[in-house]
């Protein structure tokens, strides 16, 4: 078994059995080519042995990048070909991109796996990770919102003004604890802090309600993510109450339905919600027609 870095001439074989992983099938052909060129990660593959030829191919890749601030890295993309599993190659993955982390000074890693995958769960569990925080995924198409029904709401676009504000609110919310203090970017869980409020502020990124204090933040993506550029993200959400979140909520199916116009191409905007499975999320997000789509478990552990 060799781990080593992967090479443009290893796509085609590995897309071969990164096609079908899930039941909706697999994102890998999305990400390859952004993976391969980005700087500060590394993408891996490992190397079984063709008995025939003595040739070697793929059969297994990851891929481990640096997160803002250096202190974390972020693991994904582990795969194994379906005749190789069982053979410890996902823990020699694992064990190189530790390897990567530490060298560049990193002090924790992270991942995200689905709840009903129970075989990545216990892998990253034998590999000394733990469960930090449980999030949940909502989608909605642009026809299926409130039946396009502008709601009334307080929330409103915040300015530097509240920076103070917003960051006395989530040293007291309950929700930013349980949330990890992450927020998601391009399905990357990153810590949420100061710096990264204020960048979200200046993009007009930032939603609150609440007045005079907030009581209830919401951050977004209006870019999309990879090459996909018909979503509207919800990319972390924190209410006090019931209320505040209805108001977050509908400001933002507002926001898809009167601002955002679906890219050339595409016949809809997918509004799409990263959060903390809160008390009041369920409930709320029934009423406004919009679909739970899938958990997920939040991993880390220190390096």
């Amino acid at each position: 078994m060799i781990v080593r870095t992967a090479k443009k001439s290893d796509k085609e074989e590995v897309l071969k059995f990164c096609s079908n992983t899930f039941e909706w099938g697999d994102y890998i052909h999305q990400v390859w080519d952004i993976w391969s060129a980005e700087q500060h990660s590394k993408l891996y593959v490992v190397d079984y042995e063709r008995r025939k030829n003595n040739n070697n191919f793929p059969v297994a890749i990851s891929h481990v990048t640096i997160c803002p601030g250096k202190r974390q890295i972020w693991l994904e993309g582990i795969r194994v070909h379906p005749a190789h599993r069982r053979k410890k190659i996902a823990t020699a993955l694992i064990a190189k991109m530790l390897q990567f982390g530490m060298r560049q000074g990193a002090i924790e890693a992270s991942a995200v796996v689905a709840t009903d995958n129970i075989g990545s769960r216990l892998m990253l569990e034998n590999n000394g990770f733990s469960v930090i925080s449980r999030w949940v995924y909502y989608a909605s198409t642009h026809k299926a919102v409130g039946s396009s029904r502008i709601r009334p709401t307080d929330a409103r676009v915040a300015s530097l003004e509240d920076l103070n504000d917003v960051c006395n609110y989530l040293t007291d919310s309950p929700i930013y604890k349980l949330s990890g203090k992450r927020y998601v970017k391009a399905w990357r869980w990153y810590f949420l802090n100061r710096n990264t409020l204020r960048h979200f502020i200046k993009k007009r990124n930032l939603i609150v309600t609440g007045y005079p204090s907030p009581n209830g933040i919401a951050l977004l993506n209006r870019c999309g993510y990879w090459h996909r550029r018909d979503a509207l993200q919800i990319v972390y959400l924190d209410s006090l109450s019931k209320s505040s979140l209805q108001n977050l909520v509908a400001f933002l199916t507002n926001l898809r339905i009167s601002s955002i116009k679906p890219p050339p191409n595409s016949h809809s905007y997918v509004l799409q919600f990263l959060a903390y499975q809160s008390e009041h999320l369920p409930v709320v997000m029934k009423k406004f027609d919009i679909k739970e789509s899938e958990q997920f478990l939040l991993y880390a552990r220190r390096l």
